[in-house]
């Protein structure tokens, strides 16, 4: 049963709305988790296997689960694209898990190639600066695979969303700077060289995971399976 405790029947047509852009939001932080730690594991494990140590060490990689997990707590508040609002949607487990498994695969192409530029300096460096590379390329992932189109053509990110996320991005990037992270997290400065190569494969991936994103719904919407999404 349901209670109206307004004499109006448009509290119908705000909760209909409220629900699916929970639906949409909720779709939107399973798709980036996933394929964010597919990346990551994939990569720290067989980073493992092919150097004498670790990759990035434990406690490091806490302080990096924490800081990419704080953006995904404002994505509750983000808003919707109006093609998720226009019809009832339901859980395309299919859907989740293809676009995963390609963006999965993107990140983890990219810390292989941190990995390859980073690992001739001394254990370290090639830590500090995976770190670095780890948390800006999620960050980025969640600004691409909010929308199904074109980023920009995407609804604007919510403002807790964004200052959350340029919140991470300052600490990501001052932390080793700090005698705290040095000390706690064992990192390292990186020179300036370093963190413009940094920044600029973060771009690179960003471009890269938001190419392979528009395929694959340009493709999936071309097999008359697509949810109207336009371009």
């Amino acid at each position: 049963d349901i209670v109206l405790v307004k004499k109006n029947l448009e509290v119908i047509l705000d909760g209909i709305r409220e629900g699916r852009e929970v639906f949409a939001n909720t779709t939107k932080y399973i798709k980036s988790t996933l394929a964010s730690n597919f990346g990551n594991f994939f990569a720290v494990a067989v980073a493992s296997l092919l150097i004498d140590y670790l990759p990035m060490l434990p406690i490091q990689i806490l302080l990096l689960n924490l800081l990419s997990d704080t953006p995904m707590i404002s994505v509750s508040t983000d808003r919707v694209d109006k093609d998720e609002l226009v019809s009832p949607k339901k859980y395309e487990v299919k859907d989740i898990i293809i676009i995963a498994v390609i963006l999965g695969m993107v990140s983890t192409l990219f810390d292989f190639i941190f990995f390859a530029i980073f690992y001739r300096f001394e254990p370290q460096v090639l830590q500090t600066n995976w770190f670095i590379g780890s948390i800006l390329t999620e960050l980025v992932l969640i600004f691409s695979i909010r929308t199904k189109s074109f980023f920009l053509k995407g609804a604007r990110p919510s403002g807790f969303l964004s200052w959350l996320s340029v919140m991470v991005f300052v600490v990501t990037i001052g932390l080793p700077f700090t005698v705290f992270g040095q000390k706690l997290f064992q990192f390292v400065p990186p020179t300036a060289p370093q963190l413009v190569l940094i920044l600029a494969l973060v771009a690179v991936y960003f471009v890269c995971s938001e190419a392979m994103k528009l395929l694959y719904y340009k493709r999936k919407n071309g097999n008359g399976n697509g949810n109207g999404v336009k371009y």
